[in-house]
């Protein structure tokens, strides 16, 4: 059990951040041998910050390690907002703008 001493150190502890979610674009997975040979994590992380930032809701976009998804010739990107997850495999920049406006439909 937590005492109140617990319970306040935690609450000064946490703090709400100032974005409602996180998109998170793998870097793993343009390192590995069976990943894209053209597309890399920072052209897609620049296509998901240009295209969600219309969204009402403040999306986080960073380049994180492994998602556990693994596509082959792709780069797999997850958005965690709404207390829901989505993913998509990109396997080109025009496939990263789709997946931007297909997760921009479905937070907005």
């Amino acid at each position: 059990m937590t005492s109140s001493h617990d319970s306040a150190a935690l609450a000064a502890l946490l703090v709400k951040p100032k974005f409602g979610g996180a998109a998170l674009v793998c870097g793993d997975c343009e390192q590995r041998s069976d990943g894209p040979s053209k597309l890399r994590s920072k052209q897609v992380r620049k296509v998901f910050k240009r295209e969600l930032h219309r969204l009402p809701l403040r999306l986080r976009v960073v380049e994180c390690s492994c998602l556990g998804i693994c596509p082959k010739k792709a780069i797999a990107v997850a958005v965690l907002a709404n207390g829901r997850p989505l993913a998509a495999e990109v396997h080109s920049e025009e496939q990263a703008e789709l997946a931007a406006a297909g997760f921009a439909r479905s937070l907005g």
